[in-house]
């Protein structure tokens, strides 16, 4: 059941009827409510899936339940059984994800290695059942678990809620990943009919469907041309897709969690933002805090810190950066391409660390220069100002540059065909298909929108408060939806992981 498609709207519109008449001022109907949907929402596409949702939600429940939450109290246990049974959790999480994900790709691997070396064996991969979402849904029990571990939240002992938690169904095919102290304690209360929130709901969902049906679904027949054949295109159309494939992925992946805010709030939830502009990234830094947020929070509090984070040794804290990235690459699938693409950006995270931290050293000694500027006449303060917005772009446009090539691996099938098309791009070749430029509009309205969002312009369309502005500006993009979408309802690329 797609976000994007005319039958999860008829299914959230018959949510919503009881939801806010004949269950409000009741946060235990309503959320038993939430529950049950969200297990057809889940359950659609395969029963079986919701039936494994279900047992590992038992499971981590129960588990939670043995972890006493206080010192000093009647029903403490000792530090190592505390930690045995966390281990426990934090192994059945990761279990699954390497059983239904990895199990194949291990195999394959191995036979691989061994064929190598003149051995044959008698490996054979099963047929296995991806379950939509596992990635998301693993990673909020793990979450789950941890915190209670650590005392940093009271284990949930109602357990409709917390199934309601882990199932969530605005979230559960591609997140956001909330942590469950954030969305729990919202559970805990009644929600009602609150109008502000649900005209900027739906506004929300109206911009995830833009970018998802006039950008992302639009250039994907390009860009699947393109990766699918390229030793039949020239370098300047691989060059065009890989730039095309960039706004694809952003468009597809922040157009779902634009929705999938837009329908919690709706409901009355505040969940995670997953996105803030990335590609007005200054450095691959601020892109990591920028993209996918929720993710990288997640490696960041049970992944980096564990590890040590930054305080440790240099030679640690890069060590620690590059096991993140390399684990959120296989996290996104049992691919080498993945785990290139990770290996990619942690060494860019590493050298961005490396030559910040001799450049702030540097930048100390020019501080004198820059107070001496500042108090120099107007011609010189604006020019100095000129200065820093050029330089600020141009560190714009050399993180887009690295983030697509990024991309590029990232969607390629095999390593061998990125070595190819990199190599591809400095051939001479005839300009794209025409059809293709159909995207360059709406990606011009995009990025004029993230312009101005980056900058602060006080411009409102969408959010104006002139009511007249809002309702011709939601008219404008709903015609532009219609006129100019992909109606089909395309699957979302982040549904695979």
């Amino acid at each position: 059941m797609l976000v994007n498609s005319i039958i999860f709207w008829i299914f959230f519109a018959v949510f919503l009827l009881p939801y806010f008449t004949l269950m409000r001022g009741s946060n235990k109907i309503q959320n038993l409510w939430l529950l049950a949907a969200s297990y057809v929402f889940y359950g659609y596409a395969d029963w079986r899936m919701a039936l494994l949702l279900l047992a590992a939600t038992i499971i981590f429940y129960s588990l939670s339940l043995t972890l006493p939450h206080r010192e000093g109290t009647s029903k403490t246990i000792s530090e190592s059984r505390r930690k045995a049974l966390v281990t426990l959790g934090v192994i059945l999480g990761a279990g699954m994800l390497l059983y239904f994900k990895y199990l194949n790709f291990f195999i394959e691997q191995f036979a691989a290695l061994f064929g190598l070396f003149g051995l044959r064996t008698n490996f054979s991969s099963f047929n296995i059942i991806v379950p939509i979402g596992i990635s998301f849904f693993t990673f909020k029990l793990i979450a789950y678990i941890v915190e209670v571990y650590k005392g940093n939240m009271e284990p949930c002992r109602d357990f409709v809620t917390f199934a309601s938690y882990i199932a969530f169904f605005p979230t559960i095919m591609s997140g956001p990943i909330d942590s469950p102290k954030l969305l729990i304690p919202q559970m805990a209360k009644a929600r009602s009919w609150n109008n502000n929130q649900v005209v900027e709901g739906m506004i929300r969902v109206l911009w995830g469907m833009f970018m998802k049906m006039c950008i992302a679904d639009k250039v994907s027949p390009y860009t699947d041309a393109v990766f699918n054949n390229y030793d039949h295109h020239s370098g300047l159309t691989i060059a065009v897709a890989a730039v095309m494939y960039t706004f694809q992925i952003y468009t597809d992946f922040s157009g779902y969690s634009e929705m999938a805010i837009g329908t919690s709030q709706i409901m009355g939830f505040r969940v995670t933002e997953n996105f803030m502009r990335p590609y007005f990234s200054q450095n691959v830094g601020d892109f990591w805090r920028r993209w996918h947020a929720s993710l990288m929070n997640w490696f960041r509090d049970y992944i980096y810190f564990p590890l040590g984070g930054s305080r440790c040794s240099k030679a640690r804290m890069y060590w620690n950066t590059m096991v993140v990235f390399m684990v959120s690459g296989l996290w996104h699938g049992a691919n080498w391409t993945f785990i290139f693409w990770g290996a990619y950006h942690g060494i860019l995270v590493c050298l961005y660390k490396l030559t910040r931290s001799v450049m702030s050293k540097s930048v100390m000694c020019k501080d004198k220069s820059v107070k001496a500027t500042l108090e120099q006449p107007h011609n010189n303060i604006t020019h100095y100002s000129l200065h820093l917005t050029l330089r600020k772009y141009i560190n714009i446009v050399i993180v887009f540059a690295l983030v697509t090539i990024g991309w590029m691996v990232f969607r390629c099938n095999s390593i061998g065909q990125f070595f190819g098309m990199l190599g591809a791009l400095t051939a001479p070749g005839h300009f794209f298909a025409s059809w293709a430029l159909t995207a360059v509009l709406p990606i011009g309205i995009l990025m004029l929108k993230e312009l101005k969002d980056e900058e602060g312009w006080n411009i409102h369309l969408l959010h104006s408060k002139n009511w007249v502005v809002k309702a011709i500006s939601v008219a404008l993009l709903i015609i532009f939806i219609v006129y100019m979408g992909e109606l089909e309802g395309a699957k979302f690329i982040y549904f695979q992981f």
